[in-house]
């Protein structure tokens, strides 16, 4: 992941560079500790395609329900942020990723927008907006999905 981008700082909020700043580490504890104990993470998909979509709600249900399945299955290969915007307690990151996906080895290559939200220092919510047949299809390595 780009260490550059994320080094100097790319949103306006400190809480969440320091997230992006964990997550190229994948550090899940550091990842959890600038999480709020009832922080709620909404990732859109199938969760019987893809383990860790769906909506997680807690740190200890993000520990084991998105980090540790996300982190076995992807690897990150590239990560940049392109643009970001705080309002109102909300910060959106525009980014861009190459992630492979282990399970099938597949490279995927897309542009996501997350929305935080953040309070006293810590992010309270996570929203993913990304192509998630695109994930699951590189995740399972079926253009298809068994559809076709």
């Amino acid at each position: 992941m780009s260490r550059d981008v994320l080094a100097e700082g790319p949103t306006e909020d400190p809480a969440v560079n320091a997230y992006l700043a964990a997550f190229a580490d994948r550090d899940a504890d550091r990842l959890l500790g600038l999480v709020a104990q009832e922080a709620v993470w909404i990732i859109p998909g199938d969760a019987q395609i893809v383990p860790w979509v769906g909506t997680h709600r807690g740190r200890e249900t993000l520990r084991y329900g998105y980090y540790a399945p996300l982190f076995e299955a992807v690897e990150p290969l590239a990560f940049d942020v392109l643009h970001s915007h705080a309002s109102a307690g909300a910060v959106f990151v525009n980014g861009r990723f190459t992630f492979r996906f282990h399970p099938s080895e597949e490279v995927l290559e897309d542009e996501l927008v997350v929305r935080f939200t953040t309070a006293d220092g810590l992010i309270t919510s996570f929203r993913i907006y990304e192509d998630s047949l695109a994930v699951a299809r590189a995740y399972t390595g079926d253009p298809g999905l068994g559809l076709v």
